[in-house]
């Protein structure tokens, strides 16, 4: 059967099309009723809630709602996914993933996308009733604990592995679009250390200064260091579910449209540096990066010291403060977007200055 065309808006998406899609793995639909999830939601695309109805008697699964995930309202927000793959990674990791990983991921029931990057679909499990956390509050320790450990597990799992080097649609942190970035972030630099100034230390800002022009090397450093895996690159509290229909105890994963090949320590850095608050952060960094180390260990890493693996904390500390530089003519859209990324950037900061991470500075 041939593929049914992929909708650009959820508006699209109706019970024809999904019967066409499924071909039959799910019962007969007769009625879809979409619900646009909150302002906010999906910056990069749409995300849709679909209530579904099903023809009496039709037999195979009748999930009552999926998620709809469909390319960005904005032009602009398409062209960038396009360019940088991002619909392609999302639909790739649920089309390979989605049932085999050692992860907690929402089922896959459709994924599409055209070869030109955009439009795409993905058409994935509600976990109904989850508790989330809030990340302008900050995540406290045991659900930090809880989600590195997801770390552990995605990352033991391709671990410079075979598998890992087999994702033609994984892009390393070197690629052309990511060197790029210095492009980006220089006429932006000296505007965003006159608005944050005021709010982080001024030792982080001389950095920001130096690392622009070295940006590209010190991708192509990381590249060069090895012990790659897969980085989902996204890790924050927004995209983790804890309970609700996944089960108690269990910690859902989500938004895989960021993900590339690179260290492992990218994610926990980037949960630790932006997900928790910094006096907490202080306190539990050096117990969390090493709970997350010691999973490594016993999941069967090799080669990876801990000397490495705090050294790769504080690099990504680092880095991590220099891409704020790069997004920050984003606009965050309203008031939970701009305390979401006052607490992003002042975190993060602040866990550079307090690695003295710019002391690394000169090994690229």
């Amino acid at each position: 059967m041939s593929q049914p065309k992929i909708p650009t808006t959820a508006d699209h998406v109706d019970a024809t099309w999904l019967n066409q899609a499924f071909d039959g793995s799910v019962a007969t639909i007769t009625n879809v009723q979409a619900q646009r999830l909150g302002e906010g939601v999906g910056l990069l695309g749409e995300v849709t809630r679909l209530h579904l109805t099903y023809a009496p008697g039709s037999t195979g699964p009748q999930p009552a709602t999926m998620i709809a995930k469909c390319q960005a309202a904005a032009p602009g927000n398409v062209f960038m996914s396009q360019a940088m793959g991002f619909y392609e990674r999302e639909s790739s990791f649920y089309k390979q993933f989605s049932q085999s990983i050692n992860l907690r991921v929402p089922f896959c029931y459709y994924t599409d996308v055209d070869p030109a990057g955009a439009p795409y679909i993905v058409l994935l499990e509600e976990i109904t009733n989850p508790r989330m956390v809030d990340q302008v509050v900050g995540a406290n320790f045991e659900d930090s604990a809880a989600i590195l450990d997801q770390a552990v597990k995605l990352h033991s799992h391709f671990w410079d592995n075979e598998l890992l080097w087999s994702l033609s649609w994984l892009p390393p942190m070197n690629n052309p679009l990511y060197r790029a970035a210095r492009e980006m972030a220089e006429p932006k630099l000296e505007s965003f250390i006159a608005t944050w100034s005021p709010h982080v230390a001024a030792d982080t800002m001389q950095w920001m200064r130096e690392l622009t022009p070295k940006y590209p090397d010190m991708v192509d450093w990381w590249v060069e260091q090895g012990n790659a895996t897969f980085s989902h690159t996204d890790f924050r509290a927004d995209n983790f579910l804890f309970g609700g229909s996944a089960g108690d105890g269990v910690v859902t994963v989500l938004d895989f449209q960021l993900s590339a090949r690179h260290v492992g320590m990218w994610d926990v850095a980037n949960f630790l540096g932006q997900s928790v608050t910094t006096e907490n952060r202080r306190e539990w960094e050096q117990t969390l990066v090493r709970r997350y180390y010691d999973g490594l260990i016993a999941a069967g890493v090799p080669n990876y010291s801990w000397d490495r693996c705090w050294r790769d904390y504080r690099y990504c500390l680092l880095h991590q403060a220099w891409s704020q530089v790069a997004v920050s003519d984003i606009d965050p859209g309203n008031d939970r977007g701009r305390a979401l990324l006052h607490a992003m950037i002042t975190r993060v900061f602040a866990a550079a200055h307090d690695l003295q991470s710019g002391d690394l500075l000169n090994e690229f």
